[in-house]
């Protein structure tokens, strides 16, 4: 049986109480029952510079451990909730990427979920060697009217002048829990960026970081809709290690009808990150008066020679904009449409995969229908 009450997604640094943006303190028990996913869900690849299979395949996994830095990360949601995807797994990848390759064709892990699969906890471990390059792109969705439940780990070790991309849609029904944790271990001159796509479930609750050693380089993408009643808290840390560290954080939103946001960005410059540059910014549309959306944007710094930059701002979409477009003929609903896909468009166009970014553009149109109000 799985059963959440725990305090998610806290904060590195405490900030006033009565904010209640410390954490995330779930106002429900989630109750589930902890089952097998009997569904494939990653494609082989046809590539000897890349050994991908399944979490649980110990053999697999044993060839590479070695190569692997495995120490202890602290991340997450919570700690709890790491540990329920690192050791009560029911599914996850586990891909090796060789010294130099250059994976061309994306690597795609889809947890598609239905009546007898509504369950996923899934750890995924991504390595990938020296100077090589690799996309990872992974794909949550309900495929029936069901009550689904995710909860996620997943590890990126970029070793020196490695460059990662993981692309990560969400897309679950809104009777569903969507919880995801994820860190990235960037060694001397690796990349790893994150692309995020939040369109579903009813709570989405997710945690990023990246672990920046001398000349790493990291940002986060990501894009998210709340509409009806859903509830969003979103934190990315970028965590500056190492000398010449760069990071960025870009976050757009659109929140409509009763949904809840909170956005919890940090960059931390630790001492010995000299001249390391960190920048984030959230931007989020407002449609109704009943949202409510929160913003953190922290930036901590033990260190002396950095730049450092944080913004976050919301707001209705501008009048003469909608005036302008209306005049075009489009209907108030078709222009409010055609304005937040322009500010989402630049991390959709990311999606290597073009059925994928069809199913997202479609998902946010039938988001952004008007819809009655209950």
């Amino acid at each position: 049986m799985i059963v959440i009450k725990d305090e998610l997604n806290s904060l590195p640094i405490k900030t006033y109480r009565w904010l209640n943006v410390n954490h995330l303190k779930l106002d429900e028990r989630i109750e589930k029952d902890r089952k097998p996913f009997c569904k494939r869900f990653f494609e082989e690849m046809d590539d000897d510079n890349i050994s991908i299979g399944s979490i649980n395949n110990i053999v697999t996994i044993n060839q590479h451990l070695s190569r692997i830095n495995n120490e202890k990360q602290e991340y997450g949601v919570s700690g709890k909730m790491v540990d329920m995807a690192e050791n009560f797994n029911n599914a996850g990848v586990y891909a090796y990427i060789k010294k130099g390759a250059d994976i061309e064709k994306p690597i795609r892990i889809e947890y598609g979920m239905d009546r007898e699969n509504d369950v996923v906890i899934d750890n995924n471990i991504i390595v990938a060697s020296e100077n090589s390059r690799a996309t990872i792109v992974v794909d949550y969705c309900t495929l029936d009217d069901i009550d689904a439940f995710h909860n996620g780990a997943m590890k990126i070790y970029a070793k020196p002048g490695a460059a990662v991309t993981v692309i990560k849609i969400q897309r679950m029904n809104d009777n569903s829990n969507h919880f995801d944790s994820n860190i990235a271990v960037v060694e001397d001159g690796a990349e790893v960026n994150f692309i995020q796509v939040e369109f579903g479930s009813k709570r989405a609750v997710t945690n990023y970081i990246s672990n920046l050693k001398d000349g790493g380089k990291s940002a986060i993408y990501s894009i998210y809709i709340g509409n009806r009643d859903r509830e969003l808290d979103l934190s990315y840390y970028m965590n500056h290690i190492g000398r010449r560290s760069i990071s960025n954080i870009e976050v757009k939103g659109a929140l409509k009808d009763r949904a809840k946001k909170v956005f919890k960005g940090t960059i931390d410059f630790k001492l010995g990150s000299s001249k390391s540059e960190g920048r984030e910014g959230e931007s989020v549309i407002i449609f109704d008066k009943t949202v409510k959306s929160k913003a953190v944007p922290l930036l901590l710094c033990t260190e002396d020679d950095v730049k450092g930059e944080h913004a976050a701002s919301s707001g209705k979409i501008d009048e003469d904009k909608l005036f302008y477009i209306m005049s075009r003929g489009f209907s108030k609903e078709e222009a409010m449409k055609l304005i937040v896909e322009a500010s989402f468009n630049p991390v959709i166009d990311r999606i290597p995969l073009e059925d994928l970014r069809d199913i997202v553009r479609d998902e946010l149109a039938r988001k952004l229908i008007v819809e009655e109000r209950i």
